[in-house]
This record gives C-alpha cells, sequence and structure tokens, in this order.
C-alpha cells in the first residue's frame, strides 16, 4: 500500500496545496505552505507545524496510540483473569478466557518489544513510567 504525504509538487510561494496528512492534533486535513525554503503545515482549527514539529509530533502521537494499546491488552488480561477467578466464565468457557487472557499477554508483550525497539527520527523525552 503506497500513499503520497506531500503532493506531488509543492506549492509556490504564498499558495497552499492539500496533503495526504492530518493533524496530530485535532485530526484535520494538512495543507502544506511555501515561503521560499520554508515549509510549513497547517490544519483549519489553526494547528501549524514546521517540518520538525510535524515529525515529532507524529512520532509522539504514534508511539501513545502503541502504548493506549498495550494498556487495553494489559486491563483486559486482568479482567479476563478476575472473572475466570471468580467463576464468572461459564457463559464463555474457562478454557476460551484462559486462551484470550494469554493472547492478549503475548500481544501486550510484542507491543511492548516494538514500541522499545522503535527509533523515532525525532526523539521525544519520556515521562515517568515509560509512557509517553
Amino acid at each position: 500500500m503506497s500513499m503520497n504525504a506531500l503532493p506531488e509538487h509543492l506549492p509556490t510561494t504564498g499558495n497552499s496545496a492539500f496533503t495526504g496528512l492530518v493533524c496530530p492534533e485535532c485530526s484535520g486535513n494538512l495543507v502544506v505552505r511555501a515561503e521560499q525554503r520554508l515549509i510549513t503545515l497547517a490544519c483549519r482549527v489553526g494547528h501549524l507545524y514546521g517540518l520538525s514539529e510535524l515529525l515529532a509530533a507524529k512520532e509522539s502521537q504514534l508511539e501513545t496510540v502503541l502504548w493506549r494499546a498495550v494498556f487495553s491488552f494489559e486491563e483486559l488480561m486482568a479482567l479476563l483473569s478476575d472473572l475466570n477467578q471468580k467463576g464468572l466464565t461459564e457463559k464463555f468457557g474457562a478454557e476460551g478466557f484462559r486462551a484470550r487472557a494469554d493472547l492478549a499477554r503475548e500481544q501486550s508483550i510484542r507491543l511492548r518489544a516494538l514500541i522499545e525497539s522503535d527509533r523515532p527520527l525525532v526523539e521525544q523525552p519520556r515521562r515517568a513510567g515509560g509512557a509517553p
């Protein structure tokens, strides 16, 4: 699958063109503007990015989404484990609960490994606890 993030031809000075990108803050379409060699991207709301800022924001957004997925798998694993311990699995079957909890744990571990092995172009400071 291939997509173009930037238009085939960057706009000339003073003009703008739609991109294939969305704003990391509001998910609105981004337009690219060129003023001499300075490239900026903006959404309808008014969020404005230089190239470095956009890369940093996209990297941060990606890491945030991945951490949310990790935490969602861990929460699902905890819920399934608690329901199993409390004997509330009869509707779904205890074996299915154990298998789903094991799969959630494996997926959580894989995502954590993916996050740890990722090397963003623009590094973001990490918060306490590992999450962005």
